[in-house]
C-alpha cells in the first residue's frame, strides 16, 4: 500500500474511533449554604486566618526560581495574605518521592509534567479533585478540552487528580529566506503531513555549496499521538505496533522525509538546534513551541533571521488535529494538613487573572479563552507581526491511556526507526523488531518484580 493511501485509510480509520470530551474552570467562590461536612473557607470566618505554610513540589516540569516567585508565590500572597508558599524540587523520579514520604513530611501541592499524574495516583500521594470542584463549583468547561482529557486519561477510574496550569503546543516554523532564495510560497496552515512533505521537496537542493534541508521533523512518539496511537495493548499487556496500519504509515512519513536530498536525520535533534536555529539551512521545524524563545534569544542579534509560523501538518481525515495534550499541570497532596487552603491556591492558579500573567511569561494558557490565547507571544520582540493565529486553529487529539510499560516502547520503536531509514531493515522488519523487543523488555521487567 502506498505512503498516500495508508494515510488516507488511516486517517479515515482515526476518524471513526474517536472519542470526544469536553471540559473546563471557573474560580467563583460557591454559592447558596455550605456543605456542613467541609471547612469553612477563610473568608466565611470574622476572625482573621491564622498564617500556614503551603509546599508546592516541583516534580519534573519545569519552572524557574522567577517564574515560581512572580507566578506562583506572589499572587498567592496578594490573594491569601495568611498563606505563604515556597518550592522544593524532586530531580529523582518516583524514588525522590519516596524519600519524602520516609521524612514524614510532604508537600501540600504538586506542580508536574502529566505523566507524573499517574506515578502520584499510585503512590496515593494525590487527592482526587472531583469533590472539591464539585462543592466549589468550579467550572471545567473553561479549560482546553484536550488538557482535561490528558489529565482524565493519566488520572484514571473516573478521577481526576490534576488541573492544567500550562500547556505545550505545537507549531510549523519556517526560514523565509529560504523559500525566498528558491522563490518557493511559504508554509500555509492547514497542510496535510503530505503537503509539508511537499513543500520539504521544493527547498531540498544545494546551492552556492550549500545543502539546504527540507524539514526537521518531531520525534515519532509525539506525531503517533496525533492519530491516538496505542504502543501496548491494553487487554494484552503485549505491545501493538506491527498490526497497525498506523505504525507503518508514520514508518513510512519519516522514511520519506529522510530520503529528500540532503535531509537524512530529519527527527534528531542536531537536525534542528544546529540545521534551523545556527546553520541555519533547514527550512522548516516542525516543532514543538519551545521554538518561541530560542527564536527570541536571536532577536537583534547578527544570527537573527526572517522567519513565520504557521500551524502543524495534520493527517488526511482529522484536519486542524494536533499532537495530544501536554504540559504542567497542578496536584493536591493527598497527605497536606492544609487542603481547603491548598485547593484555594490551585483554583487561583488556573484563575483568568493569573492566566493572563503566565501568557505574558511565554507559558501557553490552559484555558480555551480566545482572548487570552491571542495574548500568546505579545510581550516577545522576535513574535511581532507573527501569524501566530493560525498555530491555534488546531485541537489536541485524544490521549491513549496510559500503560505502565509505556517507557519500555519508545527507545525501542526509534532504534527500530533509524534502521529503517538507514535502508537497513524494510518497515514490516523493523516493526516488527521492535514489538519483539518491547515484548521481551516487558516480560524481563516482570520476572525483575516477581523476584
Amino acid at each position: 500500500m502506498s505512503f498516500s493511501s495508508r494515510l488516507t485509510r488511516l486517517a479515515s480509520i482515526s476518524a471513526i474511533v474517536a472519542v470526544l470530551s469536553a471540559c473546563g474552570q471557573n474560580d467563583a467562590p460557591p454559592s447558596g449554604s455550605a456543605d456542613p461536612s467541609s471547612p469553612p473557607h477563610p473568608a466565611q470566618s470574622n476572625t482573621p486566618p491564622a498564617p500556614i505554610k503551603l509546599l508546592m513540589l516541583q516534580d519534573s516540569a519545569t519552572m524557574t526560581k522567577e517564574e515560581f516567585q512572580t507566578l506562583i508565590a506572589e499572587p498567592v500572597s496578594a490573594k491569601y495574605p495568611h498563606i505563604t508558599i515556597e518550592l522544593a524540587v524532586n530531580g529523582k523520579g518516583d524514588e525522590g518521592v519516596q524519600q519524602l514520604l520516609a521524612s514524614g513530611t510532604f508537600p501540600d501541592l504538586i506542580f508536574g509534567t502529566y505523566p507524573r499524574i499517574t506515578n502520584h495516583r499510585e503512590l496515593q500521594t494525590v487527592e482526587n479533585l472531583n469533590p472539591m470542584i464539585e462543592r466549589n463549583k468550579l467550572d471545567l468547561q473553561r479549560f482546553d478540552p484536550g488538557a482535561i482529557a490528558t489529565a482524565r486519561a493519566y488520572s484514571g477510574s473516573g478521577n481526576l487528580y490534576a488541573l492544567p496550569f500550562s500547556l505545550n503546543f505545537t507549531a510549523t516554523f519556517y526560514n523565509k529566506e529560504i523559500f525566498d532564495k528558491f522563490g518557493q510560497p511559504y508554509p500555509k496552515e492547514g497542510m496535510t503531513w503530505e503537503d509539508a512533505l511537499d513543500v520539504a521537496k521544493n527547498v531540498s537542493r544545494t546551492s552556492d555549496g550549500v545543502q539546504y534541508r527540507g524539514a526537521f521533523i518531531q520525534g515519532i512518539a509525539d506525531v503517533s499521538s496525533q492519530l491516538s496511537l496505542p504502543l501496548i495493548d491494553l487487554a494484552s499487556g503485549k505491545a501493538n505496533i506491527a498490526s497497525q496500519e498506523g505504525w507503518k504509515s508514520l514508518f513510512e512519513l519519516y522514511k520519506a522525509f529522510n530520503d529528500l536530498p540532503g535531509n537524512k536525520d530529519a527527527h534528531t535533534a542536531t537536525t534542528l538546534q544546529n540545521g534551523f536555529l545556527k546553520d541555519q539551512n533547514v527550512a522548516m521545524a516542525i516543532s514543538y513551541d519551545a521554538r518561541f524563545a530560542a527564536l527570541e534569544k536571536l532577536y537583534g542579534t547578527p544570527q537573527d533571521f526572517a522567519w513565520d509560523v504557521t500551524q502543524f501538518p495534520s493527517f488526511k481525515g482529522k484536519p486542524n488535529v494536533t499532537v495530544a495534550s501536554s504540559g504542567h499541570f497542578l496536584m493536591l497532596s493527598s497527605l497536606g494538613k492544609h487542603k481547603e487552603d491548598a485547593f484555594r491556591v490551585i483554583e487561583m492558579l488556573v484563575s483568568p487573572e493569573t492566566q493572563r500573567k503566565i501568557t505574558d511569561f511565554g507559558r501557553y494558557t490552559s484555558l480555551q479563552d480566545p482572548a487570552i490565547k491571542e495574548m500568546y507571544g505579545h510581550t516577545m520582540k522576535s513574535m511581532q507581526g507573527k501569524n501566530i493565529k493560525a498555530v491555534f486553529k488546531s485541537r489536541f487529539a485524544d490521549p491513549v491511556p496510559p500503560h505502565p510499560n509505556n517507557d519500555l516502547t519508545i527507545p525501542a520503536v526509534n532504534a527500530a526507526l533509524t534502521r529503517v531509514v538507514n535502508n537497513e531493515v524494510d518497515i514490516n522488519t523493523g516493526l516488527r523488531q521492535a514489538e519483539e523487543a518491547i515484548n521481551k523488555a516487558i516480560v524481563e521487567r516482570a520476572a525483575g518484580q516477581g523476584k
